[in-house]
């Protein structure tokens, strides 16, 4: 009997979000190309948010359920559930923002959709695997992906160059990880995260095979999450893709990322001893203080937002450092109160204001007056960054320090919140450009509503998420919470 013939209906249950995905991508593909002209870009963004909504049903059934398949190489536990909702809930937001901007930018084909979607099926397999094989095989299907989505814009030098910055320094990560996996697997003869945690738990964690793999499986996902010094691609690759996609790599890629991090952290090899500890810790100060200083000395919003959003990587590492319960909670919330501010804020850069695309705090001048709702939204979006109380970053940034404080972690705690304060200042210096500057605009130009219509509904959902999250935190908090018992 071949190995397939063991494989049942039940081992296709956790991972039905996943094939549910991937169909879409495929169905995507058939309407592209039967689809009548006048109706394809339509056509391809509903089919797509379609798709992605049935998987977003599925991810709800499975909740509470912890099934396994595959002889136990993917999960769907809640901390995945909870975790794959956020890309699914970021792709969807995503579609609605690319609906003109891809029109506008000769980006408006089938592909960008598929890409879209294989590289959140990706993250979904990278989240939901218990096998550091299969999720370096989810990794992997995200990063080539990105790779391309980030170079999508064919005919712009700047999209080109972060596309191979990209892939070069991606391909680097891969080939840590790699090595990562076959120590740790020489170490402990499997691959199964639950099988090495036995191994090292019976044989010690001092094997130096051990050791050596598991730094480097850090170093590589380093390299994904944008964690200083892994972070020298970010503001190139973020700055030159097109930004909805600088959205959703900003958003989804980096929570995945953390995923990946928590789950192998603490069901794989827990980094046990003052060494490590010392490491994270060094590496999340570096990450806060680098992300901020480097966005105050910013002069393009974009650029600055991908300075910032290492900072916010330094962040959510905190709550790594510390380790407890409440900490890797906060992790799951902090990385969906980051996905909605992330994403909107990246998404207010996607709509033409005044015939042009904003890029520097110039070009938000006057803002407030043109755009008063878009303005507005911003506004939000900046003070949840920041952490301002009534908002999804407040409360994210609340439950990370405070788990940091009751956890002995003093200095790490007032590194982190000085850092808060710093990002501050180039945070509300977007509101004061938007209404307190008064901008040259172009004669004869003015914001089309009805081609940013799709881009307004996504960002409306993105403010409202960002006021709930602020407003109405427990049940995110208390799902975040139950979804991490099983891991502890």
């Amino acid at each position: 009997m071949t190995p397939l013939e063991f494989i049942t209906l039940a081992d296709l249950v956790p991972i039905i979000p996943e094939i549910i995905v991937l169909v879409t991508a495929c169905t995507v593909l058939l309407v592209d190309l039967f689809a009548p002209q006048k109706e394809r870009a339509f056509t391809l963004a509903v089919t797509t948010i379609i798709g992605l909504l049935l998987a977003i049903i599925s991810e709800v059934q499975l909740h509470g359920k912890d099934i396994t398949g595959f002889y136990g190489t993917v999960v769907a536990d809640d901390f995945s559930v909870l975790f794959e909702l956020i890309y699914l809930s970021v792709a969807i937001v995503t579609v609605f923002l690319s609906r003109h901007y891809i029109a506008e930018n000769e980006m408006n084909f089938g592909e960008y959709y598929v890409l879209l979607l294989t590289a959140v099926s990706g993250m979904m397999f990278m989240t939901s695997g218990l096998d550091l094989l299969v999720i370096f095989i989810g990794l992997e299907i995200m990063s080539i992906s990105s790779y391309i989505l980030v170079g999508i814009k064919r005919k712009v030098a700047r999209a080109n160059e972060a596309a191979l910055k990209y892939l070069l320094l991606g391909a680097f990560s891969t080939g840590f990880l790699l090595y990562g996996i076959s120590m740790l697997y020489g170490a402990t003869g499997s691959t199964i995260l639950p099988q090495i945690i036995d191994e090292v738990q019976k044989n010690g964690a001092d094997n130096p095979l051990v050791i050596v793999g598991m730094a480097l499986v850090v170093i590589a996902m380093s390299f994904k999450i944008a964690i200083v010094p892994f972070h020298m691609w970010t503001p190139d690759v973020y700055t030159g893709a097109p930004t909805p996609v600088t959205g959703f790599l900003s958003a989804a890629a980096k929570a995945a990322g953390f995923a990946v991090f928590v789950r192998v952290l603490l069901t794989g090899i827990p980094l046990d001893g003052a060494n490590w500890e010392n490491v994270l810790w060094i590496l999340a100060v570096l990450s806060m203080t680098v992300g901020n200083l480097m966005a105050l000395r910013q002069s393009e919003v974009k650029r600055m937002l991908a300075f910032s959003s290492i900072a916010h990587a330094g962040y959510v590492l905190v709550a790594v450092v510390v380790g407890s319960a409440s900490a890797i909670s906060g992790v799951i919330f902090y990385s969906f109160a980051y996905a909605v501010m992330g994403t909107g804020a990246f998404g207010i850069l996607t709509i033409r204001d005044a015939g042009r695309v904003p890029q520097t705090y110039d070009d938000l001048a006057g803002y407030g007056k043109r755009n008063p709702f878009q303005a507005l939204m911003m506004t939000l979006f900046m003070f949840s960054l920041i952490g301002l109380p009534l908002t999804g970053g407040f409360i994210g940034k609340l439950q990370i320090f405070s788990a940091a404080l009751d956890g002995g972690w003093v200095w790490l705690t007032v590194i982190g919140i000085l850092n808060s304060a710093l990002s501050a200042y180039y945070y509300l210096r977007v509101v004061m450009f938007m209404y307190m500057r008064e901008g040259a605009l172009p004669e004869g130009t003015e914001l089309s509503v009805k081609s940013s219509g799709f881009a307004l509904t996504g960002l409306i959902g993105t403010a409202v998420a960002v006021l709930y999250l602020g407003v109405f935190p427990d049940k995110i908090i208390e799902l975040a919470s139950s979804s991490i018992q099983a891991l502890l």
